[in-house]
This record gives C-alpha cells, structure tokens and sequence, in this order.
C-alpha cells in the first residue's frame, strides 16, 4: 500500500505572480512564538500517540534532535520552510507508517497548478536515469543518464530524497521506491518548483546535453505520457483490474496478490478467501509442484486475508501476533486531528481498548488468535517475490513465511520490518499555526517469529533488481530468474 516534499521560493522569476504568492496560505510567514508552539504540539503528539516512537532512537535522542530544531527556529518562516526543517525527525522516527507533510494547499497545487520537473526517473548503479520523458522537449532519450538539476548532482538529489523520506528502521528499498514514483514531487516539496529547470544529460550515445526544460503541471504531464508511451499513469487502485489473479502453466503456478486489501478487493469484486480457496483447490488437482507468489508494488492491507494464505501453506496450527496494544486510549487536543474528538475519544476506547499496565490492548483482533491449517495445504515449493514497496501487512506476511522457512525470496528486501508493525488505527494531525500535518499511526503489532532484530525488511534469498536495461525494454527479470530456477530444478 502501501506510503510519500518542496515550495518555491523563487521571487520574479517565478512563474507564479508575486500577487498569487502573496495569497498562498504556505507562503504566509508565522512568528517565531506560533512555529516553536507547532513544534512542541508535535512532539506532544508524537510521544503521546504513536506506540513505536522509540524504536530505533531512544528518547534522548530523540529530544536533542526536536531541541536542534527549535535551536534553529530564530525568524519567522513560511510553512513549507518549517516543513523542510521537520523531514529529518523521519531519519529518527524510522516508521513507514509515520510521516510528515506540508500544508494541504501546498499538496494540491502541486497536484493542480505547480510547473514540476517532467520526467520519470529510475535510479540504477549510483546513476539517475530518465526512464520516460515526458517534456515538451523530445530530444532527451530514454536512458539518458541526468547528471544535474539546477546545478545540483542529480544522484545526489535522489539520495537526499530517499533519506529524508519514511521507512520502517533502517530499510532503504521502501523509500528508494518511494523517491523514484514520486520524484517531481519530492523535489518540489524539499527543493522547490521553477518554471524551467535548468538539466544536464548524459545521452545514450555518450553526448552531454546541457538544455533548459520547461516545468509542466501534472496534467500537462499525464497528456505527454498517454500520447507518447500509451500510460494513462493510473495505478491499479485507480482501475477496476482484479487484485487477485492464478495462471497456472504446467507444473507452475504464479499467484499475483496486489493489495492485502479487502476494501480494494472488494471495489473489484473479489473476496479473499473464496479466491485462496478455489485457488489451492486447483493448485491441489493439477498437482502443482512450483507456487511462485508475486507481492511486489504490495502495499499491505489487512491481517485476516495473509493469515488466510498462510493457512494454506502451513500444516501446523499458528499465531500471527505476539502482541498488539496502544499506548493511549484518548488522542490529546482531538480538535487538531481529521476524525472528530467524539469519534476517537468515545467510539474507539469503548470498542476496542482494555487498559492492561501501561497499555492499551486492542480487543478481538483476529491475529491474536490461534489458527489452523485450511482444507487444502500447499506442501510443495514456494517462491515469494518482492520488492521495496512489500510493505506493512506484507511485510507481516514474508516475515512470517521467512520464519517458517517455508519460501524460498527473490527479489529486494521487503519493506516492512521482520518483528513489529506500527500501523493499525492512524490519524492526521494538522498543526495549528503552520498546517504542517503528522501522519500518525496508534496500534504497535509485534509478530510471532523469532527473527534477529536488524532493522531490516526480509532479505530475499537471490537479490535481484531490474537495470534501467531491462525497465526500458520492459523485461520481467525477477520473475524471468525466478522461472529459470525452477527449470534448473526440473531439469
């Protein structure tokens, strides 16, 4: 699911009048006073709130890092300034479910009006590479290398982005995924929006191109990348394609789980474990020896459907969560949050909390309870494959399987973490001067394995990442290894 930071503040040479950014609320400046009162409001929050605040970074540290930045709080600033100064709390919060973002009118001129940096991008051996251009300017080819963006080093910008982004402990396939499909984004929030942007490529026949690229909105942006590359720029969850699909050929299944999701299953019409049922029912009959699961780009969802596929793969009774709990049953100053103060004050508490020492237990979570093998047990092989956005209730998922030993992995690492998940029950916190706002998950699930805590996602068996090669041709190289194994092994 899975989850993604720049004003400008450029003055004539804007493409934006200087009337229009007088009238834009995130360019409004605020005391010295109002933004150090936003800062403690969310450090209250944060500590108050969010179960897993100290994972990583104990507290110590974690106050030095919000003193610094009161330290340099010394004049008064706009929102998007103050917004920038906060992105490097992420680097200590390490939580993917946890994360920073500007003014909601900053959001959405970008997504209206701002003129952004028109390219996809995809990040290959330390190098930024044009994946699909989507510029006015038809001259820049696809693998083009991209050397500078306004004079700064484009790996370097990518890396800056990954690093100020969220992720779960020190996992960085998450965020690196994140920075390549958002990237015009990213570099609007943290570095700005400019009419022209002034790039240096290196072209695939080894000539260095030096050209002034004028920015596009993303509407502008979408028309560029139907006409030219026939991509519409939905993702699946904007389509009403199944998000559950089998292809079986020969003695291989594939089983492509897009989302965890039963909201998004059911939008298209397809339950979880009527789908796994009929599934493994077939597996069974046609006698299936290889089951390769693809959960790449899947970004979590639900427990109760990965417990309903695990139940299909492991012949012993199981329990999914060690524990799960909250460290509150009342969200603070609940005026400032995007559900109402009766909501989660009153509603939540009364159904789902029981105060159990210095937590909160949540009641009747399917995970928390044993469960047993389904009717149809896959016993054969399993391969899972993964990448970076395998997050939340996937990395659940894996990290369970992994500790079954019960899949072989190719891929990337996964992006969620192998022993616990802040997740569950999430707020919005609007900070009440500069509007700055603070995803914040409440309910901390620590899973049933016995993993070594590295901080890590899954580490797949085979490491296996496509080149900018292989995206440009649109090669499958995950799956492509993952099918060669198999015919060794059969051989």
């Amino acid at each position: 699911m899975l989850s993604i930071f720049c004003l400008l503040l450029v003055l004539a040479e804007n493409s934006f009048s200087q009337t229009q950014q007088t009238e834009s609320v995130f360019l409004k400046t605020h005391t010295v006073n109002e933004i150090k009162e936003d800062l403690q409001i969310l450090k209250r929050h944060l500590e108050t709130v969010q179960a897993g605040l100290y994972t990583y970074t104990s507290k110590a540290k974690m106050d030095e890092v919000f003193d610094e930045i009161e330290a340099s709080i010394n004049q008064p600033i706009s929102s998007i300034e103050f917004y920038r100064k906060l992105i490097p709390l992420l680097q200590y919060i390490k939580n993917g479910h946890t994360n920073i973002m500007p003014h909601l009118a900053y959001e959405e001129t970008i997504n209206n009006s701002f003129t952004l940096f028109p390219f996809d991008v995809y990040f290959d051996k330390d190098s930024l590479y044009v994946l699909k251009n989507n510029s006015a300017n038809n001259i820049i080819k696809e693998g083009s290398v991209i050397k500078s963006i306004n004079g700064e080093d484009a790996s370097s910008i990518f890396k800056e982005l990954v690093m100020k982004s969220s992720r779960d402990g020190d996992n960085n396939t998450f965020p690196e995924m994140v920075a390549t499909l958002q990237f015009n984004k990213l570099y609007c929030k943290l570095k700005g929006v400019y009419p022209t942007y002034q790039v240096a490529f290196i072209a695939p026949n080894g000539e260095r191109i030096d050209i002034t690229v004028k920015g596009l909105t993303l509407k502008e942006i979408g028309v560029n990348k139907l006409n030219r590359y026939q991509d519409n720029g939905k993702w699946w969850g904007e389509t009403n394609a199944p998000v559950l699909k089998l292809k079986i050929d020969n003695d291989v299944a594939i089983m492509e789980i897009k989302t965890f999701s039963i909201y998004y299953a059911r939008r298209v019409n397809q339950k979880f474990k009527k789908f796994f049922d009929k599934a493994f029912k077939k597996i069974e009959e046609e006698n299936i020896k290889h089951l390769i699961i693809d959960l790449r780009y899947n970004g979590g969802g639900d427990e109760m459907p990965t417990i309903e596929l695990l139940s299909h793969l492991l012949d012993k009774p199981f329990t999914f969560y060690k524990d799960m709990y909250t460290i509150t049953n009342k969200i603070p100053d609940a005026e400032l949050y995007d559900q109402s103060k009766f909501a989660m004050n009153f509603w939540y508490p009364l159904l789902k909390l029981k105060k159990n020492g210095n937590v909160y237990r949540v009641k009747g979570i399917p995970g928390m309870k044993e469960v047993g093998p389904s009717k149809s047990v896959y016993k054969e092989k399993v391969y899972v494959v993964t990448n970076g956005l395998s997050f939340s209730a996937t990395g659940e998922f894996t990290s369970f399987l992994k500790n079954a030993d019960r899949a072989m992995f190719i891929g990337e690492e996964v992006g969620g973490n192998t022993n616990q998940n802040v997740s569950g029950t999430t707020v919005m916190l609007t900070l009440p001067n500069s509007k700055v706002r603070a995803r914040i998950p409440m309910e901390l699930f620590k899973l049933n394995v016995s993993h070594e805590r590295t901080n890590h996602g899954v580490i797949p068996d085979y490491y296996v990442r496509p080149s900018i090669i292989d995206k440009l041709t649109g090669k499958d190289l995950e799956m492509a290894f993952t099918l060669n194994m198999i015919k060794k092994i059969n051989e």
